[in-house]
């Protein structure tokens, strides 16, 4: 149960919700018990100059990187569906409208089930520990409400035959805190080395390179604000003439003339006097290893967080092909860990606190991502089934689209027996057959080239053959193998027995006397 301390415990809930919400300002002072105060930076200013005095949470904030990933990873998997099934036997029934499932979909007064993961899943990535609150509903909905607590707020108890029975929640803007029992407290916590009961922010890991990183950008915006605001200057050799006033004048209009929104030969090219030269000074990133700085940094905090910098916006590497490789790995070795604790905490801790049903239980709908675009799913079903997999109304309905009278049959093609496709092998493109000037035309191509060089350098089958091959299935020829093969053995026998040569057999392909297919070159 929750203990209350100095106030309605209601009006302390309010507190907490409007402080979430961000009511309250960023740095207080807050007592945790009687014995003990700190001080509490919930958005996080800490020191400006230096990254050693923050918070992760301030990190998070001022820090461009770390936030990237975070969110990131975050995101990803607040965008999979979090489905319920009930276990009846061998079989697992999809659950909806049951009262776990109404929680989950809108967990509190102010947020909606994917904002629930995103906020697991980034609070979980930035201080490696996430606290869920479950408490009764205030909005007259059935069961529970989650809500989420900001690891900053929450002191643990001490450990009791190795588990934690109670922790301290005390928000940073009163002097109120109440104590929550097990039974309306869920823990997702990270793991640490050095303490089993504590948490180890990966923030803390990544401190020393964004530290770095930090006094780089401050350098930076040092550099821009403070640095002269000269892009060029003119040198004049000292042993030049020496000007007069009018002389100075004249020299000054004239630049004048070359820059400037409003110059009026702004863009030419000014003539220099007296060997005078125009140089250009000003602060070059390439110098002070800037842009490498930054790579640096963000490939770091990707990979103490195990995501592919590719993913995050280090495309030095990237290519249609791997990006998609990427793409796919994403949901299995990137956030396929993640999910599988989340959905084990999930199912072993919140679903009995907030009402479920024996047997019931939650998975991300991680199926979705990996299945590819509708096209390869398309190809990989017919391919496996042998024919038409989906009735006309089940397509509709993908498109949001009302059923039809005599759509829920499946239309089988009648020029085969069983299925809509020459094999059930084939599957998505279906096998088209080319036409017979398209086969033409890309013979009479090589018999061209085969009379150009087969007097010079011999016959070559090999050649012939994979040349032929190539072309016939480029245009979209089947059997092209088998039916190059078979065309050039004829025309090398033609050629050498009957002395028939190519260009001959072109003329009569152009006259339409012969024609090539399986059975041979008729006439």
């Amino acid at each position: 149960m929750i203990t209350r301390n100095g106030g309605e415990y209601v009006g302390f809930l309010n507190s907490i919700t409007r402080a979430i919400l961000g009511g309250y300002p960023s740095k207080q002072t807050f007592r945790i018990d009687s014995e003990h105060t700190g001080t509490f930076l919930l958005h996080g200013n800490g020191d400006a100059n230096s990254v050693e005095g923050m918070s992760p949470a301030a990190m998070w904030a001022s820090q461009p990187h770390l936030r990237t990933v975070i969110d990131f990873r975050a995101r990803n998997c607040a965008q999979l569906g979090l489905h319920m099934f009930k276990a009846e036997g061998e079989q697992n029934v999809r659950v909806r409208g049951s009262v776990a499932h109404g929680v989950l979909k809108k967990p509190n007064t102010h947020m909606t089930g994917p904002e629930l993961v995103y906020d697991l899943v980034a609070t979980s990535s930035l201080h490696d520990v996430a606290y869920w609150l479950i408490l009764p509903r205030t909005d007259g909905a059935a069961g529970k409400q989650i809500q989420p607590v900001p690891p900053d707020w929450v002191t643990p108890g001490d450990p009791v035959e190795f588990e934690i029975r109670e922790w301290t929640v005390s928000p940073p803007f009163t002097d109120k805190y109440i104590k929550v029992q097990a039974d309306q407290m869920v823990v997702f916590p990270g793991w640490n080395a050095l303490s089993p009961f504590t948490a180890s922010s990966p923030v803390e890991t990544l401190r020393l390179i964004l530290e770095e990183q930090h006094h780089a950008r401050v350098h930076r915006k040092q550099l821009w604000k403070r640095n002269g605001r000269v892009g060029t200057y003119i040198s004049r050799p000292k042993d030049a003439p020496s000007w007069d006033g009018t002389a100075r004048k004249r020299f000054s209009e004239m630049f004048e003339a070359f820059t400037g929104d409003k110059g009026e030969r702004a863009g030419g090219s000014p003539l220099m006097e007296d060997g005078m030269e125009l140089k250009r000074v000003g602060f070059a990133s390439a110098d002070e290893q800037w842009s490498d700085s930054v790579k640096l940094s963000l490939e770091t905090v990707a990979q103490v967080y195990q995501v592919n910098p590719t993913m995050v916006g280090v495309l030095d590497s990237a290519n249609y092909s791997n990006v998609r490789e990427f793409n796919k790995s994403l949901y299995t070795n990137t956030l396929g860990p993640i999910l599988r604790l989340i959905e084990a905490r999930l199912n072993a801790f919140v679903l009995p606190l907030i009402g479920a049903a024996e047997g019931e239980f939650v998975e991300f709908n991680v199926e979705e991502k990996l299945r590819g675009s509708f096209e390869e799913q398309a190809a990989i079903m017919s391919a496996s089934v042998g024919g038409p997999w989906m009735t006309r109304n089940e397509a509709r309905r993908i498109r949001n689209l009302a059923p039809i009278d005599g759509g829920d049959e499946i239309i089988t093609p009648l020029n085969v027996l069983v299925g809509g496709q020459p094999s059930p092998q084939d599957g998505g493109e279906p096998v088209v057959e080319a036409e017979p000037k398209v086969i033409a035309e890309v013979w009479r191509k090589t018999l061209i080239r085969q009379q150009a060089v087969v007097p010079g350098k011999g016959w070559e089958t090999e050649r012939w053959d994979r040349e032929l091959t190539a072309d016939l299935t480029a245009a979209g020829v089947p059997d092209a193998e088998k039916l190059a093969s078979h065309l050039n053995a004829k025309v090398n026998a033609i050629w050498h027995d009957e002395g028939v040569t190519p260009m001959e057999l072109v003329a009569r392909l152009d006259q339409g006397i012969i024609k090539p297919d399986l059975e041979g070159i008729e006439e």
